[in-house]
């Protein structure tokens, strides 16, 4: 299921996943697609997928990949937000 903004779709997330709000990833995690540090972590029923923002954004935005992804992902560890708190902290110095 979509939510189209202009010709973007936009997630809509499934009542059973669960999102996890702690720090789980380590600098050493790495995306599975690119080997950049990894700031989201989805667990599946097969095992576990890290990505970074760009490629999980990349799978979230395209209709395909995200109906694929919602019916993997049982757990979704999102760190993203490190990545706007590192800024923050580095627009300070």
């Amino acid at each position: 299921m979509y939510n189209y903004t202009m010709s973007r779709p936009i997630p809509v997330v499934k009542e059973e996943i669960e999102e996890i709000k702690q720090d789980v990833l380590k600098v050493v995690d790495r995306c599975d697609q690119c080997g950049a540090q990894a700031f989201v972590l989805v667990k599946g029923a097969t095992g576990d997928l890290m990505f970074c923002g760009h490629h999980y954004e990349k799978i979230m935005n395209n209709p395909d990949a995200y109906t694929k992804m919602m019916a993997f992902m049982l757990q979704v560890v999102d760190e993203r937000d490190k990545l706007v708190q590192n800024r923050l902290v580095g627009s300070h110095n």
